[in-house]
């Protein structure tokens, strides 16, 4: 077996739309999965339809393209029975997981939900992609990434500390639920391999959203109040933890113990500042931080970021520049790490999945489906 495709043999039916539960699929067909997306005949997924229009997939945009790569796409009317009918058999011929994030009570209407499938295929792993999860008074409500990050004050923890709240720029409770579903997925097929049964996965975007605030939410657990933003600096407690404006450009520092602050000091030719009572430990220094930034800024503005950045590394102190999306994906570490690749059909390159088995990354092997492409996989 392909150490890069563990999944191999697996099949995944993908009754998934926008990111979150793409995105899951997406994970799983890059490790070797099968996976068969079921897409309405009018039009589709309707990420196909978002933003920039790609020009490689037929009646597709970028979106589409990027969180659909690996998969086959399959056409089914869900609101006709002969319809239904030949997707349920489709899954329960062939298939090890059926992922899905349609509206709440949907599939259970439909009859393709998870305890009717399963009691016909107890082997079956089923997972609900939902937007407030399956319990509670918002249960039944739907629910997209912004809404999520609103909700549970993500917005209100993010952006500068003289602004307004801020949406955090990637759609991170769809990815991270993703995440989730392609977690839960892969843990109840290894514990299949015992039982020889499967079973249900429930993951929402509420709460991945929820989970990301586990530190802010200790801080209101703790004592009841919220954090506030704190913008490129980071939450009091570590100093200097913030960017500063280099000749050039800007760099950011994080300075996690006393050592590596020494260290910063004598890099910058201060090493006297290591000894004053207000920056001796971490505490102190996040309490001065607006002292410490000021001396800081003072001797960045002299030189070059590139230059800091040699200067900084050498002396064993983290940093990293404040690259824009351009500078990131031109920055040698990009081929190195090869995290950007192209598909082995020839299709454009994407970011693939961060991560490797036995040093070889799961590959990038064609392009997102058109629409319909793969219709003969019904019966």
């Amino acid at each position: 077996m392909n150490a890069a495709q563990p999944l191999a043999g697996i099949t995944i039916i993908e009754l998934g739309t926008s990111v979150a539960a793409p995105y899951a699929g997406l994970i799983l067909g890059e490790m070797g999965a099968e996976v068969i997306k079921i897409e309405n005949p009018d039009g589709g997924d309707a990420a196909r339809t978002w933003a920039i229009f790609s020009g490689k997939t037929k009646g597709s945009s970028l979106v589409f393209d990027t969180f659909n790569r690996n998969k086959k796409s399959v056409t089914v009317d869900l609101t006709q029975a002969g319809e239904r009918d030949r997707l349920r058999r489709l899954i329960l011929e062939r298939a090890d997981v059926v992922l899905q994030n349609l509206r709440p009570g949907v599939v259970d209407d439909m009859g393709i939900g998870a305890d009717a499938l399963l009691a016909e295929k107890p082997s079956l792993v089923y997972c609900n992609v939902g937007a407030f999860g399956d319990q509670g008074p918002m249960s039944r409500l739907p629910g997209y990434d912004p809404l999520m990050q609103a909700f549970t004050g993500l917005c209100h923890i993010t952006g500068p500390s003289d602004g307004g709240p801020c949406r955090v720029g990637v759609p991170i409770n769809d990815m991270g639920t993703g995440m989730w579903a392609a977690m839960g997925i892969v843990t109840k097929l290894l514990a299949r391999k015992d039982t020889g049964k499967g079973g249900i996965v429930d993951v929402s975007l509420y709460e991945t959203a929820m989970s990301w605030m586990t530190m802010p939410m200790a801080s209101v657990l703790a004592n009841g109040k919220s954090p506030g933003r704190y913008g490129m600096r980071g939450p009091a407690g570590l100093a200097p933890n913030r960017d500063f404006h280099a000749s050039d450009g800007d760099i950011l520092i994080t300075v996690g113990t006393n050592q590596q602050f020494r260290n910063l000091c004598k890099a910058l030719g201060h090493s006297e500042w290591a000894g004053e009572e207000r920056f001796a430990t971490s505490a102190t220094r996040s309490r001065n931080d607006k002292d410490l930034s000021a001396l800081l800024n003072q001797v960045f503005a002299t030189r070059s970021r590139a230059e800091w950045m040699q200067v900084l590394n050498d002396a064993g102190v983290p940093n990293a520049p404040v690259h824009d999306p351009v500078e990131a994906m031109n920055h040698p570490q990009v081929k190195a790490s090869g995290i950007v690749q192209g598909a082995t059909d020839g299709a454009s390159p994407q970011v693939l999945l961060p991560l490797k088995f036995d040093h070889s990354r799961p590959a990038y092997r064609h392009r997102a489906p058109n629409l319909g492409e793969h219709n003969d996989l019904l019966k």
